[in-house]
């Protein structure tokens, strides 16, 4: 009866982990960003259920390359978990001057849709800024009230070829000012390259 325990014990727990696959990827990521910055507009009101308040004004967004890495964790569910850390540059056409550039690190979650490898993407974390650029020939940003860190949420589609690369589109919004009352506003395409599988297969 002693020995029977364990050997049961041993068979249920290589049962179980047959059931419950799981993957971890880490590798680089690239992604091709549409970048703008946004701010109140006092000239445009917008009515909610709790009340109303000035609208936003976005920027004329501007093209930007994005690299860094990922780490992210799959289960045999649905679920997985993400995180990602990448340099991109904020600018605009609008605004004659250099952009501001950033480093930064964002955890999500990520849910798979019907067993279709089509997955949903939501998360959030800082962005470091690295320069403050000189707006003074910019009318709308006076440029008295530089931040070193903002906060950004995400949400994005991501489509998944397992062990092979994952490709996702969406949004990227500080909800956090960056300079003066303007926050940062991305739409990008990336793809991520899970290089541990690719390298041991």
């Amino acid at each position: 009866m002693n020995l029977q325990n364990p050997f049961l014990t041993l068979l249920l727990l290589i049962f179980s982990s047959s059931l419950v696959a799981q993957t971890l990827e880490v590798g680089p990521s690239v992604g091709y960003h549409r970048t703008a910055f946004q701010r109140p507009d006092s000239g445009t009101i917008v009515i909610t259920g709790t009340g109303a308040g000035e609208g936003v004004v976005t920027t004329e967004t501007d093209a930007n390359i994005a690299f860094g890495g990922y780490v992210a964790y799959y289960s045999d569910s649905f679920l997985g978990f993400m995180g990602e850390v990448f340099y991109v540059t904020t600018s605009t056409p609008n605004y004659n001057t250099d952009g501001i550039n950033s480093i930064n690190v964002i955890a999500s979650v990520t849910g798979e849709l019907f067993n279709s490898g089509l997955y949903v993407n939501i998360g959030a974390g800082p962005g470091f800024l690295l320069n403050e650029p000189d707006f003074s020939n910019v009318d709308e940003i006076q440029g008295n009230n530089y931040k070193n860190i903002d906060f950004l949420i995400k949400g994005a589609f991501q489509y998944r070829f397992e062990e092979v690369l994952t490709l996702e589109g969406g949004i990227i919004s500080g909800v956090t000012d960056v300079v003066d009352e303007s926050n940062r506003f991305h739409f990008f395409f990336g793809v991520k390259v899970p290089l541990n599988l690719i390298l041991n297969n």
